[in-house]
C-alpha cells in the first residue's frame, strides 16, 4: 500500500510539474498558475508546495497525511507567450478525469499547432491600423501602418525562425517598421504622417508582459515580476532604438 501510494504521488507530482511549467512557459501569471495548481491538488487529494522563479518551478507534492512526498524541478522553455495555451490548461484545471488522461489532455494542448503565421501578420497589421486611427490618423497613414507592420513582422518571424537574438530582431523589425512608416513623411501623403510613422513600431511595444509583470507585483512574486519587467523594458528599449535609427537615416525632424 505504501509503495502504491509513493507511486501515486509520484505521477501525479510529474503531472502537476509539467503543468506549472508549461503554463509559466506560455506567460501565465503567477496567481493563476497558483490557482490551478491548487485546484488540481484539491482533486486528487494531495498538497502541493510550489515556488515560482523565472526559469524553474520547485515543486513537492504530499499525501493528505503528509507520510510520503515527492519533489522535482522544472525549467521553462522559451516558446514565447500563447494566450491559448494558457486557457486551455486552465480549462484542464477544473477537469475532473484521472492522472494519466489529464497528462495525456495537457501534453497535446502544449503540441497543438500555433495559428498560421501569415493570419497572426494580417490580424497585427489590421489591428495596428486600428490603433493609427485611433490616434488620428488618416486614410493615407493607416495603409502605410498596416504595410508596415506587415513587412516588419515578416522580418521578425523570418528573424526568429533563424534564432536571432531576440533582442537585435527586435531592432532591426522596428527599424524596418518605421523605414517603411516614414513613407508619408518622404512621399508627402495625407495630413497626419507623424501618426503612421509613430504607430507603426506599436505591434513590438510589450504590453502582455508589462501587465503580466505588474499582476505578479500585486500578488508578491517581486522575483518573477522583475524579471518579466526588465525583459519588457529592454524590449521596449529595443523598439525605441530601431525608431530612433530610422529617423536619422532619414533625417526626420518632428515638427
Amino acid at each position: 500500500m505504501q509503495a502504491d501510494e509513493h507511486e501515486r504521488i509520484k505521477r501525479v507530482c510529474q503531472f502537476i510539474e509539467e503543468y506549472a511549467t508549461a503554463m509559466l512557459s506560455a506567460g501565465a501569471t503567477t496567481s493563476r498558475i497558483e490557482r490551478c495548481v491548487e485546484r488540481i491538488s484539491r482533486r486528487y487529494n494531495v498538497v502541493a508546495e510550489l515556488s515560482l522563479l523565472p526559469s524553474r518551478i520547485l515543486l513537492t507534492v504530499w499525501d493528505l497525511s503528509h507520510c510520503h512526498n515527492y519533489s522535482l524541478v522544472g525549467y521553462t522553455h522559451k516558446n514565447g507567450i500563447n494566450l491559448q495555451t494558457v486557457t486551455s490548461l486552465s480549462r484542464l484545471s477544473f477537469d475532473n478525469v484521472p492522472v494519466e488522461n489529464a497528462c495525456e489532455q495537457m501534453r497535446a494542448i502544449v503540441s497543438c499547432p500555433r495559428l498560421d503565421k501569415r493570419i497572426v501578420m494580417l490580424l497585427t497589421a489590421l489591428a495596428n491600423l486600428s490603433f493609427c486611427r485611433l490616434f488620428g490618423g488618416d486614410m493615407y497613414a493607416m495603409v502605410v501602418v498596416f504595410v508596415a507592420t506587415f513587412v516588419g513582422n515578416a522580418y521578425k518571424n523570418y528573424m526568429t525562425e533563424w534564432h536571432w537574438d531576440v533582442r537585435f530582431a527586435t531592432i532591426v523589425s522596428s527599424y524596418i517598421s518605421a523605414m517603411v512608416g516614414s513613407s508619408c513623411f518622404i512621399a508627402g501623403l495625407g495630413s497626419t504622417p507623424e501618426t503612421a510613422l509613430g504607430a507603426s513600431v506599436l505591434w513590438l511595444v510589450p504590453g502582455i508582459r508589462f501587465i503580466n509583470a505588474v499582476s505578479d507585483m500585486a500578488n508578491g512574486h517581486y522575483v518573477v515580476s522583475q524579471s518579466r519587467l526588465t525583459d519588457a523594458v529592454i524590449t521596449t528599449i529595443c523598439l525605441s532604438l530601431g525608431l530612433c535609427l530610422a529617423l536619422v537615416t532619414l533625417d526626420i525632424q518632428w515638427k
